[in-house]
């Protein structure tokens, strides 16, 4: 088809059988020039386009030549002669275009609507080259924006001498499986001639369809090549490679006794019930086992935030990220439509901490630790980030800004609260008044010390895990239950390592501008002393 630009054009796709199920998809392999929508085409831009619609394994093309809607008004026609030429293929003639009226300047455009059958060259103003390439006939085509006029051009096999003289293919005959693919090469004599086009159909595209190609030969050379795709269909298509006016041929049987059908597929696990942070590792099996395809797809009906799928071959691991109810399916390349196994996924409650605000772990001294951080209203919420000794949050944490910095006076400089220098009370616990557990919350809640952060280091289990998405340590006590530690990173001028390191004070000083804290990373837990003046977490505790 023709189309100018700003120009429509509805293309109807037909399938057959017509009570195929399968849904025509529509698209434009050249979108910069059109689009395509429901098989609405609209020229943008001029140069050509290949509208295609697939259905299933089938697909029927259409080639748009698109003109520029207001390319040289002033032409009122062009003739192209001579009208009609034969030549053979391998062989050369000249068209000539005339425009009327004659001094518009206009610029002719020539184009062949089959270059498997005949390629078109401009070679002066008026005038273009064509040459023979397959059999058939084209017409030759010579524009000015949407007037042309053109030449029928008949291109024959040459009787003798020059050419294409034998078409030679890798194979003559195979058989495969259904939906099974092979690539065929074609050779072309003499090798002179070894660049034509050469163009590949199938007799029987119910059964057999091929699509062209190149592929590198051993000796460096580019050789034609077909790519065979077996449909799910048993039957003997034949396959002809043309070039010149010469084919060759292979006979492809599909089916035929040469394939062991699916018969069906199942999985290792119909109904899974796991928690968020779990993992499980689906796998499918296929019977018999010596089926012919093992290929197999995968998919899902939950969010991404909710389960995770990493599929490779017959295996499948699922990774529980939130709580959902999905179901996972495998089918088989076979017969994608009919042969298929499900596994209903329910992803129930978090194994990475209590939801209780108070939770008792079973501790040899009694202490019970709060469910969530300070400044947080869930396990999982970072919660704010203090200063050592100070009670509220800041948008950034230095020690010019600090609370208890040493100040000078003249010679003198008189060092703050929690110092044994000059002007200090050589305090090691933080008082109440500058506990931020304690300001915040009230109610018997403060921060704890550091050996009260020991027991829970040495008496409980530490996992490194995820609660709804965040990364942090599951802290398992003597008594089973469990509290979950948020990796809410460290803030100093800015806020760094959120997601990957888990830093909380504890309310006993170290050594004068040291703090005691503890720093997980990973499975990696440890006690720190860092500068006071640094934004860390607080995890309260009650006697």
């Amino acid at each position: 088809a023709e189309l100018k630009v700003g120009e429509t054009l509805q293309l109807v796709a037909t399938v057959e059988p017509e009570n195929s199920t399968e849904k025509v998809v529509w698209a434009s392999l050249m979108e910069e020039n059109a689009s395509v929508e429901d098989g609405l085409v609209t020229a943008l831009k001029e140069g050509y386009a290949s509208i295609t619609a697939t259905a299933g394994k089938a697909m029927a093309t259409c080639r748009i030549a698109i003109r520029k809607a207001d390319d040289n008004s002033e032409v009122e026609s062009i003739t192209v002669t001579p009208e009609a030429v034969t030549i053979n293929a391998g062989e050369e003639t000249i068209l000539t275009a005339t425009i009327t009226p004659e001094g518009t300047g206009a610029v002719i455009k020539w184009t062949s609507d089959n270059t498997v059958i005949a390629k078109v060259e401009k070679i002066s103003d008026t005038q273009a080259k064509v040459t023979g390439v397959g059999t058939g006939t084209v017409k030759v085509i010579a524009s000015v924006g949407d007037v042309f006029d053109y030449s029928e051009v008949t291109v024959e096999k040459k009787s003798s001498g020059g050419g294409i003289e034998s078409i030679t293919l890798s194979e003559t005959a195979i058989q495969l499986g259904f939906y099974e693919t092979k690539q065929l090469t074609a050779r072309i004599s003499p090798e002179s001639a070894a660049d034509a086009t050469v163009t590949w159909t199938s007799s029987n595209e119910d059964v057999v369809l091929v699509s062209n190609g190149n592929t590198p030969a051993a000796d460096g050379s580019i050789k034609p090549a077909g790519t065979v795709i077996a449909k799910n269909k048993e039957g003997v298509a034949t396959v002809t490679a043309t070039a010149g006016g010469v084919s060759a041929t292979c006979t492809v049987t599909v089916g035929s006794g040469n394939i062991v059908p699916v018969q069906s597929i199942s999985l290792n696990k119909t109904e899974l019930t796991l928690q968020v942070g779990e993992n499980f590792q689906l796998v499918a099996t296929i019977l018999p086992e010596n089926a012919t395809t093992q290929q197999v797809s995968w998919s899902m009906t939950a969010r991404s935030y909710q389960l995770s799928m990493d599929a490779n071959g017959l295996n499948c691991q699922i990774g529980a990220l939130a709580a959902c109810e999905a179901t996972i399916t495998v089918r088989s390349g076979y017969d994608p439509g009919n042969i298929y196994a499900t596994c209903k996924v329910t992803v129930t409650g978090d194994p990475s901490g209590s939801d209780e605000e108070e939770v008792d772990l079973g501790l040899p001294s009694g202490l019970k630790w709060r469910g969530w951080n300070v400044g947080a209203s869930k396990p999982e919420e970072y919660g704010n980030h203090y200063a050592w000794g100070e009670t509220t949050t800041k948008s950034s944490y230095t020690l010019s800004n600090y609370k208890f910095k040493p100040t000078s006076y003249s010679e003198v400089t008189l060092y703050p609260k929690y110092e044994t220098q000059l002007g200090g009370d050589g305090k090691k616990v933080l008082d109440a008044e500058d506990d931020a557990a304690s300001v915040n919350l009230g109610n018997g809640w403060r921060m704890a010390t550091v050996a009260e952060w020991k027991e829970l280091r040495e008496s409980c289990t530490w996992t490194w895990t995820k609660r709804n998405g965040v990364n942090g340590m599951k802290v398992t006590g003597p008594n089973g239950k469990s509290i979950f530690l948020p990796a809410a990173g460290v803030f100093s001028s800015t806020l760094a390592n959120q997601g990957t390191y888990g830093s909380y004070w504890t309310s006993s000083l170290a050594t004068s501008q040291w703090g005691h804290a503890v720093d997980f990373i990973s499975n990696d837990k440890t006690t720190a002393v860092i500068g006071r003046e640094c934004g860390l977490s607080v995890r309260p505790v009650k006697d």
